[in-house]
């Protein structure tokens, strides 16, 4: 509700009514209050007039006196009448009330003026009384800010009147109009923000008052609810718990027939049947008990028994529960054998059997439940404790609350709807007793319930319990039967449970399916129409062990549970969709969830169907096959396209066989071209080169000759012809070793010499490197020395010159020749220099023949490729490392010496045509005459 500026209207026309109306209320009745201190305080400043005008030297000080007198008793005669008036008229008479409001105030007002025209006029301090009147509107009458401002007014043009009919000097009346102009904004402006105050203290009044009635409203339909809600309870549990038990009647006579006896797939199903019946049995008893005691129709029936022989029973009846989970259970009555109490036993044993069944049910394996009675101090203390889980110190105040659980998610172990503590703590109460618990996390839990003993009766007034009743029977059974839900004679509570059908085992060709459930009865059920189907099945009691099996077995279907303890099935589908081994396998997720968001969470982890209970069997069985089924699909499709990615990867090697070969083609049917071409260059070139390089030989026998000033231009220009001779020898043998491939003589090399004399050929080459030999005497390979030489120096020369203007950009040239053992046949050679590296797209490219970055005319781009040839005629190989800016190493790789094999190409390689003996024989002639020439 909104607040509003009463002043302005703003707030809804009804409201301000109704503020008003009550406003009217109590200025009625201060309006009373007013005119009484009025009338009394007017008639009391007598005494001041006395006092200040009595004085016998003051000119007719009596007649003062009087007159002011005379005029204050007809101020409090006119208020009194006012209050007369005030006590006659009622607030809805608004506006006769507003008058008298107004009397109230202008009375004094008109009192005051007269006391200043007879004392002064404009100068007379009874002007003060001006102020009072306007101040005591504010504090007495309740007024409205409009009310304030016309009582102001009226108060200032009074004292003006007065002043001027007196001839009030004007000192006087600026300093009275002050007071009194400040005064009246006083009271005006308190007014309305008092007035402001009051309406908003108002709406927040009205708007309390409404919740208060909205919510005194929803009270009242939800106690309509909650009482029809009781009565639903009431009439469904008593609707279902007939039919249920006039069910588990006939089952439990089925079980003494041969036909369920001699069966053990019937008695399965039987047994199955009785202890969801006993389960349902008592959920319905709770809830019924639980609306009988909200709606007062479940009556005390005490009667009289001996607490040995109760807790003696109870713990009997639950000893088979305790055997089954291997739990030491004890009970012991700390009174006298033949001691009685008279109690309402029946709501005893629901309290002492809920909190027993729960002990049992959180206790694990190889624990202890103790149950004891005694009497003390007139009231029956029943204690029940057990040293299972225990609850944390934050869950004990919520302990009793109903449908509360301290597990609420869907992996939670232990199943329930949290009602049987709030039922023990209402049938306590309902006793007139009280119950405690004490429980530390993970040590265990203690109950005390202390019950007040009631007066034994007369014998007579006892009335006969339904002890006997066969239906009481039933009840008491579904108390502790259906407490713990179905079991598995086959599991013990402490062991992880994995059961592998026998149908596993029978045949390979079996589809097998995995079963993760924590209900034994459903998984039971499940596993028996799974292997009517003709799978395998493996079974598993909750999502961790699936999670394990699902991964050693890798089934063709897993079907799991919602809700399981360790692991629920939407985080146990989502591991399995990121297992390598199980992404693909099919999910049947059972549940019984009814709402959306469960689903959408399951769709997201990648659950391929629901099974949502309660379900058919010929649903279960269609579901189950159209997921083996699609997974039998997707298995074929699988080994179609494995064997389609093996021919195509069989495809693709052959393509690159094929293009292998072309380009095998290509470059044999080049090189024959080469061939037939350097054979005429070869003879056509070499003896023009013997001519020019013996008259350059001869012409620098002549230097001596040549003056002095000429002769260095003379060497330098003999000098460059010699090189350029030399060049053109060394691409004619390039050439002619390159389109040759010859084979030549092996033998064991020295690694050592054959790098020495590469360094000498390349002397003039290597000024102003520094060349690095870091090759043993002891290495040695096997192969051609004239070819490895040349490889040698085809890679050093390479190397040199990649180093040329080194020294201009600040680095010291330098290249390294080492050698190493490479396993135990191999030896490395490693030629390493510090030049400005080969760029990525080039290093797939330098072994190509005709492959050069040099500028035309310095070089054919054979030298590489010459290297790589004889290195694989060697059986040996060349790699290259390098990156722009990083020194470029190349290794060369080549097998060591053996006698044998040396042995066996010696006769075949000496046996080899006249052409090739000739050609081997230039070659050599050509490298003889190379050293010599730079020998000179």
């Amino acid at each position: 509700m909104g607040k509003a500026d009463p002043e302005h209207g703003g707030a809804p026309a009804l409201l301000q009514q109704r503020f008003e109306a009550q406003e009217d209320e109590h200025r009625l009745l201060n309006y009373r209050r007013g005119a009484l201190l009025a009338a009394i305080f007017i008639a009391l400043g007598a005494g001041m007039d006395w006092v200040a005008f009595g004085n016998p030297t003051s000119q007719s000080p009596e007649g003062v006196v009087g007159t002011l007198f005379l005029l204050r008793m007809a101020c409090s005669c006119g208020l009194l009448f006012v209050l007369f008036l005030l006590y006659r008229v009622r607030s809805r008479s608004r506006r006769t009330l507003h008058l008298l409001g107004h009397l109230v105030a202008l009375i004094p007002m008109v009192t005051i003026q007269g006391m200043l025209s007879e004392t002064g006029g404009g100068g007379s301090p009874y002007y003060a009384g001006l102020n009072l009147v306007m101040v005591g509107t504010v504090l007495l009458l309740r007024w409205r800010c409009m009310d304030g401002v016309i009582s102001s007014t009226l108060c200032i043009v009074g004292y003006l009147a007065v002043a001027l009919n007196t001839s009030t000097s004007v000192q006087d009346i600026t300093i009275a109009l002050f007071f009194l102009f400040v005064t009246a904004a006083f009271v005006c402006i308190g007014l309305y923000f008092y007035n402001k105050l009051r309406f908003a203290e108002f709406c927040l009044r009205e708007e309390v008052v409404s919740q208060q009635e909205a919510l005194a409203e929803n009270h009242r339909k939800l106690q309509n609810l909650d009482e029809a809600k009781t009565r639903f309870f009431a009439n469904i549990s008593h609707e279902l718990r007939t039919p249920l038990t006039l069910m588990l009647a006939p089952i439990e006579k089925m079980q003494n027939l041969n036909l369920v006896r001699n069966d053990a797939k019937v008695s399965e199903l039987v047994n199955g049947m009785e202890d969801n019946g006993m389960r349902l049995l008592r959920l319905i008893n709770d809830i019924l008990d639980l609306v009988r005691m909200d709606s007062g129709e479940m009556p005390m029936r005490p009667e009289r028994f001996r607490p040995l022989t109760f807790i003696d029973g109870l713990g009997r009846n639950l000893q088979p529960m305790a055997d089954r989970k291997r739990i030491a259970l004890r009970w012991e009555a700390l009174c006298e054998e033949d001691e009685e109490v008279f109690l309402d036993r029946d709501r005893l044993e629901k309290v002492v059997l809920n909190l027993a069944v729960n002990g049992l049910k959180f206790t694990p394996a190889g624990g202890e439940v103790s149950l004891s009675a005694a009497i003390e101090s007139s009231r029956l203390i029943l204690e029940v404790e057990d040293n299972g889980a225990g609850m944390k110190e934050d869950q004990l105040d919520s302990a009793f609350e109903r449908f509360w659980q301290a597990d609420t998610s869907a992996a939670k172990k232990h199943n329930g709807v949290g009602i049987g503590l709030a039922l023990v703590k209402s049938l306590t109460e309902s006793m007139e007793g009280t119950i405690a618990i004490e429980s530390e996390y993970g040590k265990g839990t203690k109950f005390t319930i202390s019950v007040p003993l009631l007066s034994l009766p007369d014998d007579s007034q006892i009335t006969a319990s339904g002890a006997d009743d066969p239906l009481t029977h039933i009840h008491n059974e579904a108390r502790i039967r259906g407490a713990l839900g179905t079991a598995d004679p086959r599991r013990g509570s402490t062991e992880p449970f994995v059961a592998v059908g026998s149908s596993v085992d029978g045949s390979a060709n079996k589809e097998l399916v995995l079963i993760a459930e924590d209900e034994n009865g459903l998984r039971r059920f499940l596993k028996g129409e799974i292997e009517e189907m003709g799978c395998g099945v493996i079974e598993a009691c909750n999502g961790k062990e699936g999670w394990e099996l699902a991964r050693q077995f890798e089934p063709q279907l897993i079907i799991l549970d919602y809700m399981m303890p360790e692991m629920d099935g939407i985080t146990l589908t989502q591991r399995l969709r990121q297992h390598d081994s199980t992404a693909q396998v099919p999910i049947l997720l059972v549940t019984a969830a009814a709402d959306e968001t469960p689903r959408i969470q399951a769709l997201e982890a990648g659950v391929s169907d629901f099974l949502t209970k309660p379900f058919t069997t010929a649903e279960l069985r269609l579901r189950v096959r159209n997921l083996l089924d699609r997974q039998s699909y997707q298995r074929e499709l699988g080994v179609i396209n494995q064997e389609l990615r093996v021919a195509v990867d069989e495809r693709d090697v052959a393509l690159e066989e094929i293009k292998e070969n072309e380009a095998r083609l290509l470059q044999a049917e080049t090189l024959s071209s080469l061939g037939r071409m350097s054979a005429g260059i070869v003879h056509e070139v070499n003896n023009p080169m013997n001519y020019v390089k013996t008259a350059l030989h001869a012409l620098r026998m002549y230097a001596d000759d040549v003056e002095e000033q000429e002769r260095a231009d003379f060497e330098e220009t003999v000098a460059d012809a010699e090189e350029g001779v030399n060049r053109v020898i060394r691409i004619v043998s390039d050439l002619r070793s390159f389109t040759k491939g010859e084979a030549v003589l092996k033998e064991e090399i020295s690694l050592a010499d054959t790098v020495e004399n590469a360094r000498r050929l390349l002397a003039g080459e290597l000024k102003g490197i520094t060349f690095n030999a870091k090759v043993p005497e002891s290495h040695q390979v096997g192969g051609n020395g004239n070819q490895l030489c040349q490889v040698m120096v085809n890679l050093i020369q390479n190397s040199a010159q990649a180093l040329e203007g080194a020294r201009e950009r600040g680095i010291e040239p330098q290249i390294t020749v080492s050698s190493t053992q490479r396993g135990d046949d191999h030896m490395e050679i490693k030629v390493q220099d510090n030049g400005p590296g080969i760029a990525a797209e080039d290093l797939d490219r330098v072994f190509d023949p005709f492959f050069t970055k040099k500028e035309v005319g310095a070089g054919m781009g054979l030298g590489l490729s010459i290297c790589h040839r004889i290195i694989e005629s060697h059986h040996g190989r060349i790699e290259v490392e390098s990156d722009p800016g990083r020194p470029t190493v190349f290794r060369v790789i080549i097998p060591q010496p053996w006698q044998d094999d040396m042995d066996n190409e010696e006769p075949a390689l000496s046996a080899g045509r006249p052409d090739e003996t000739s050609s081997l024989h230039e070659t050599e002639a050509d490298t003889a005459d190379l050293q010599q020439a730079w020998e000179k």
